[in-house]
């Protein structure tokens, strides 16, 4: 049987007496009957969703809201601490927010008409399994901002860390799913204007799980020095996986600087910083060069531990290295230079350069 262009299930009748008209019509009208069903439930379950998302909209921008009112509305649309699966009538302790992204592994972030749907309806079936409640609502076509009312003593992370989990598998596993989490505030209103804070965060976190592709078993496995000090770089920053488990939740300490620079990605002036830092080292033909400015630096400024990992006699790698510093118009043994060049390669890899 099929609805709305999405097969939900079978219909079958048992040949016990009736004829082949009959149970082709009883098999129609249950059909219609189910159909009708599904459809009202998916109306209602769509202006449930509006109805958020009107309401986070107005937090966001709380012109015409304020504490006590939003708190009703949000009772009203079924949002609060549920306490042995009934909605409490007590306000929450806190309200924590939340702003998820979802992409397709390998396919970067998916249009409206790929996951719009079937990531919201995957959170709003995890938050059902973890038998909690939240306010959500649509940012974008692959993100959606989210505040969940918290009892006293709730793990905040852990929480999300579950919700996300359970929606990952609820999707099979064909879109990847990860948030980023701000502080945790007494007000609705508070937490909303935190939102663009998490969604930075979460912008952040998509830039270090690509990062944690690369250095562990993505595009890049040829390894290149760029290949390996990545690996090393992802061991010292922090890297979205832990043991065998990826992570799904970040906050701000857990992005570090790598998620500053992704959060200011496009912005001129840093672009302007790489491009003077680097110079002729961000050209292709440069690569070399590019990848042994990479390796010492992860070396630390350490000439004697470079020479032994890539491998080259130290009279030599002093002779490269003097002429990549008369490239770049820099001391290399300047502790200074050395960290501005980091952020400035850092930079670069942000911004795909």
């Amino acid at each position: 049987m099929v609805v709305a262009r999405e097969t939900v299930g079978w219909l079958s009748a048992e040949p016990r007496g009736a004829g082949p008209a009959l149970r082709a019509t009883v098999l129609e009208r249950a059909g219609q009957a189910v159909a009708l069903t599904l459809l009202s439930e998916r109306s209602r379950r769509n202006e449930k969703r509006q109805a958020e998302t009107a309401l986070l909209h107005e937090l966001r921008r709380p012109w015409n809201v304020d504490e006590d009112s939003a708190r009703r509305r949000a009772h009203e649309l079924g949002i609060g601490v549920l306490r042995h699966g009934v909605l409490s009538e007590a306000a929450p302790a806190a309200w924590l927010p939340v702003v998820v992204r979802w992409e397709r592994p390998g396919a970067g972030p998916l249009g409206e008409h790929q996951g719009g749907g079937a990531v919201p309806d995957a959170l709003a079936w995890a938050l059902g399994r973890e038998r909690t409640t939240a306010l959500a609502g649509r940012l974008g076509a692959a993100s959606a901002a989210v505040l969940v009312p918290l009892a006293a003593r709730t793990p905040q992370d852990a929480v999300v860390e579950r919700v996300l989990t359970a929606a990952e598998q609820r999707l099979e596993g064909a879109w990847r799913v990860l948030a980023g989490v701000s502080d945790p505030e007494s007000g609705m209103i508070g937490a909303a204007a935190r939102l663009d804070e998490a969604g930075m965060i979460a912008e952040a976190a998509v830039s270090l799980l690509a990062r944690d592709g690369c250095a562990e078993g993505g595009p890049s496995q040829d390894g290149t020095v760029a290949d390996r000090a990545a690996r090393q770089d992802a061991a010292r920053s922090g890297s979205v996986r832990s043991g065998s488990a990826r992570r799904r939740c970040f906050r701000a300490q857990d992005v570090r600087l790598r998620g500053l620079l992704a959060m200011l990605r496009g912005d001129e002036r840093v672009q302007m910083f790489a491009r003077a830092e680097l110079g002729s080292v961000l050209d292709v033909e440069r690569h070399e060069d590019r990848e042994l400015l990479t390796q010492f630096l992860a070396c630390g400024g350490n000439k004697s531990l470079l020479a032994q990992r890539i491998h080259l006699s130290r009279p030599a790698l002093y002779g490269r290295l003097a002429r990549l510093e008369r490239r770049l118009g820099v001391s290399l043994d300047d502790p200074e230079s050395r960290t501005s060049l980091h952020v400035a390669l850092l930079i670069a890899e942000v911004e795909g350069c």
